[in-house]
């Protein structure tokens, strides 16, 4: 017995449901969005309130992973939306040298270097080097905004000025890059 007829009926049914939440979803997100808050996970209820693990992008913020998230980006700017991304889908900020490492892999992101550790190398270099944007939490490391007690305290003690253009970060950025591949 075929079950043919009754696909014909539920599947036009279950289309038109699913096209009304996610209108609905849409103008949920779009008011988490105003607050600051992330967006629902698509497709599948509120998920809790949690991120999406979609490979949408919400509100210009990606919450997961493409092969091409990385690709053609720099190492500095795809480990810091890494990060942004892990925190934004699993609540979970911090990551270890190696998980940055293999998420930007995954992502596209070609490391100019001969082999694997020297990659991770070069990869824990900036880390520690760019500490404008990155912080040591423990064994891994983070966001220097998601902590504003510390970056407040850093700032004070080495004289930094606030007051960088996009471009100015982005010039060192890509100043620092061509020293280490030049390395």
């Amino acid at each position: 017995m075929s079950n043919e007829p009754a696909l014909k009926i539920l599947e036009p049914k279950l289309d038109d449901l699913e096209r009304n939440a996610n209108a609905l979803r849409q103008v949920i997100n779009d008011l988490r969005k105003e607050d600051g808050l992330p967006p629902l996970v698509p497709g599948g209820g509120t998920g809790g309130g949690k991120a999406a693990p979609s490979a949408e992008a919400s509100g210009g913020k990606l919450t997961s992973i493409k092969s091409d998230t990385f690709f053609g980006k720099k190492m500095q700017t795809a480990a810091r939306e890494y990060l942004e991304m892990r925190k934004a889908s699993i609540g979970d900020g911090p990551a270890t040298p190696r998980e940055i490492y293999d998420a930007l892999l995954s992502g596209g992101f070609k490391f100019e270097a001969k082999d694997e550790t020297t990659a991770l190398i070069s990869l824990r270099a900036l880390l520690r080097k760019r500490s404008a944007f990155f912080t040591k939490v423990g064994s891994k490391y983070g966001l220097l905004s998601w902590y504003p007690e510390h970056k407040a305290r850093r700032a004070a003690s080495s004289g930094a000025v606030d007051g960088q253009t996009q471009d100015d970060i982005d010039d060192e950025i890509a100043d620092a890059e061509a020293d280490e591949a030049a390395a």
